[in-house]
């Protein structure tokens, strides 16, 4: 089995977050340990995401909730993501600038 190669890049001057590669069942448990010792973002880049599932999209939707009350804007969410956002209509989760979940 290859392996899959992921990375989340922090700029904590723009606090931003980029996100390269998969977005998974298989990586997001990585991510996930990742994040919980990181500073939360303002804006998360999804441009660099290569293949992404419903565990990816449960990923996202965790950081929102991690970031209340404060507002995380997702910027080029991957088509995959929108369609599977969509299906579960939760996709003003994301597409909602910025994306809050409502109390």
């Amino acid at each position: 089995m290859p392996q899959i190669n992921t990375q989340l890049i922090i700029e904590e001057d723009t606090q931003t977050w980029k996100l390269i590669g998969e977005l998974n069942f298989n990586t997001v448990g990585n991510l996930l340990t990742i994040c919980r010792k990181a500073n939360l973002p303002q804006t998360v880049d999804l441009h660099s995401v290569t293949l992404a599932d419903s565990a990816g999209l449960a990923f996202l939707i965790e950081l929102i909730k991690w970031a209340q009350p404060t507002p995380i804007t997702f910027h080029n969410i991957p088509q995959q993501v929108l369609i599977i956002a969509t299906v579960n209509d939760v996709q003003l989760l994301l597409t909602e600038f910025p994306s809050t979940l409502s109390r």
